[in-house]
């Protein structure tokens, strides 16, 4: 199969690492580390759906600002709720993020690591989720998980978040941690097994460099 030369992108739920080994894998290697959670928002508001119902009051200087995002964002779904009813708004705010997330992708260059969002890889919709692949076809995405076990896996997750001062229920990570999404978008899938970030970014690169040699399978 042709090589693959595109970005790397790293996915997984919250509290996977995916921020620290982007950070660490741009120090080491000079790409330039993307942080698709505070990038995307112009490509979200352009959107025909979201476009129509935005709150524009919070839209600075073309972006929406920073800390009124999350009530951006919900003021957006209740429009569309009010708008169209809750499952054509849920089809509609899902389209609106898999096509901001398919343009960011496009106009990214090669040599980029992506760190997606927790939610970025998410999609209910199969149709929705098969654009994204698609458009990842010429990147490596790797899947950061914090072991093969899920509770495990959860119970890290948990732990790291609240240590953090952002803590997420059990229930929420878990569904993370299984959502066929991720798995399904993912070329492969490392397990941190409690390593540090540098060791973890290590094996991150040596997987890189498998992928990027054996074509997608």
């Amino acid at each position: 199969m042709a090589e693959r030369s595109g970005p790397l992108a790293l996915i997984g739920p919250p509290g996977a690492g995916k921020t620290c080994c982007a950070e660490h894998l741009a120090k080491e290697t000079g790409r330039v580390a993307l942080e698709v959670d505070a990038r995307w928002w112009p490509h979200l508001r352009a959107q025909p759906a979201v476009a129509a119902v935005e709150p524009g009051e919070w839209v600075v200087g073309g972006d929406v600002v920073p800390a009124r995002r999350r009530a951006w964002l919900q003021a957006v779904r209740a429009r569309l709720v009010a708008a169209r009813g809750e499952q054509a708004a849920a089809r509609a705010l899902e389209e609106a993020k898999a096509a901001a997330i398919v343009d960011m992708v496009h106009g990214t260059g090669d040599d980029a690591i992506l760190d997606f969002g927790a939610g970025h890889s998410i999609y209910e919709h199969l149709d929705l989720r098969a654009a994204v692949k698609a458009a990842l076809a010429r990147a490596r995405v790797v899947l950061l998980l914090p072991g093969a076990d899920a509770e495990a896996a959860v119970a890290t997750l948990g732990a790291r978040l609240a240590a953090q001062g952002r803590p997420i229920a059990a229930a929420r990570l878990h569904a993370y941690v299984m959502h066929p999404s991720n798995h399904a978008l993912a070329d492969a899938t490392l397990y941190d097994d409690g390593r540090e970030t540098a060791a973890v970014a290590g094996a991150l690169m040596e997987l890189a460099a498998r992928l990027r040699a054996s074509g997608r399978t």
